[in-house]
């Protein structure tokens, strides 16, 4: 059976509404908890049950979106990023979650949660991707795109990994007056898919079979810790070599 690609679009008639964006540090500013009574008798699981990913393809995606986005928000600034982690969004009772593949909420200390409670927190994710696969793709782009907008989650992406299961390979929304709009996208000659975040502020890039995060500013990619580390080794050892050269001239 022929695989069903899901469309998403907007009316090219129509001019989304553009969302005042403060600056991403203030953004970064850490919320005040909201109001809860002193105990809370419900348990809150911290396992669904659910396996973490459809393949091992899939897993080396999310965690290496993981692990990336993780470095590079590390620091002073408190930024939460969570890899299939429970959120829970509606206090007392525990049946109302839903587990991100991967999420990034600004202004929430980055720390060993065993889940993610939005009433302790403060605020719900500020962005969230899920890698589709041939038993989630459907849900992704339906019942769950719909979860995450009356939670309030400011940009969802959807991100096929297989390409397979959506007519992109990579889709953002942004939540403009309450509802998803779909971010603007380029595709280059080559296949390579560029979408900016507003929240982020960094573009995310399909390429070379790759979801990659290029910073306009350094203009560069975000690498992993270890490949970071390897070239910034390099770099030392050639300036060493260069500055060695030149005092032997």
């Amino acid at each position: 059976m022929p695989i069903k690609k899901i469309h998403q679009s907007v009316p090219t008639e129509v001019v989304a509404p553009q969302p005042v964006r403060p600056p991403l540090p203030w953004a970064l500013r850490r919320p005040a908890p909201l109001p809860v009574p002193a105990e809370d008798p419900v348990e809150y699981p911290s396992e669904d049950g659910i396996p973490m990913a459809a393949s091992l393809k899939h897993a080396r995606w999310m965690m290496a979106g993981f692990r990336v986005l993780e470095h590079w928000f590390r620091g002073p600034l408190d930024v939460f990023v969570g890899i299939d982690l429970l959120v829970y969004y509606a206090h007392g009772d525990n049946g109302q979650s839903v587990a991100p593949d991967v999420f990034v909420s600004f202004g929430v200390e980055q720390r060993d949660l065993p889940c993610y409670k939005v009433w302790e927190e403060g605020k719900p994710p500020d962005v969230v991707w899920e890698f589709g696969s041939r038993s989630t793709a459907e849900h992704d782009a339906g019942e769950k795109k719909e979860k995450y907008r009356r939670m309030g989650v400011r940009e969802y992406w959807l991100v096929d990994v297989d390409g397979k299961y959506h007519d992109r390979r990579v889709h953002g929304f942004e939540l403009v007056n309450g509802e998803y709009v779909e971010l603007p996208w380029d595709e280059g000659p080559d296949g390579t898919v560029t979408v900016w975040s507003p929240a982020l502020q960094l573009e995310q890039r399909f390429i070379d079979g790759q979801l990659r995060f290029w910073d306009r500013k350094t203009e560069k990619y975000l690498e992993l810790p270890e490949v970071e580390e390897r070239g910034a080794r390099k770099e030392a050892e050639s300036r060493a070599e260069s500055e060695a050269l030149a005092r032997r001239e």
